[in-house]
């Protein structure tokens, strides 16, 4: 992906990232708002790979080296009206704080809109917060129902 720093790659993760998606847990206070609250922590081994082996769990990390630096998890929720089969729900995203700035958050983004595009899912909703509102307005999100984000590929 263009306009990564020099070494970082995106990757979705998968069953065989358990370790990985767990050392991340012990630590994703630094990619939150706050560093001072307290990291989500880790699952056990077997409920880290069943998270991710979910075919309804989509999670993306940015890596430089052995290095996580950014994250994003979205959810495939399945739709009950007639229309595209599926719209996303996206949880959290977070960048590391010493790599904030440099396009991470940005990147994440156009990863998981590539999977949409490969999957037919025209539709993410993100709930709304604060902190993140303007990047992701800046990202082709609007507001909808006034505490969502959304937004559709074409």
């Amino acid at each position: 992906m263009t306009g990564l720093p020099a070494g970082v790659a995106i990757r979705r993760l998968g069953p065989e990232d358990a370790e990985l998606f767990n050392t991340l847990s012990e630590a994703d206070n630094l990619f939150d708002e706050d560093p001072s609250v307290a990291p989500s922590g880790a699952l056990t081994p077997d409920g880290a790979r069943d998270f991710l082996a979910d075919p309804s769990v989509l999670f993306w990390v940015a890596e430089h080296g052995s290095l996580t630096v950014g994250f994003l998890h979205c959810f495939v929720q399945r739709r009950r009206t007639a229309g595209p089969w599926a719209e996303l729900l996206l949880m959290e995203m977070g960048v590391h704080l010493d790599w904030r700035r440099q396009g991470i958050g940005s990147a994440l983004l156009s990863a998981m809109e590539f999977w949409m595009a490969g999957s037919e899912v025209l539709e993410v909703w993100v709930p709304a917060n604060t902190y993140a509102v303007g990047f992701y307005l800046k990202s082709g999100f609007i507001t909808d129902e006034g505490s969502i984000l959304v937004k559709q590929l074409h």
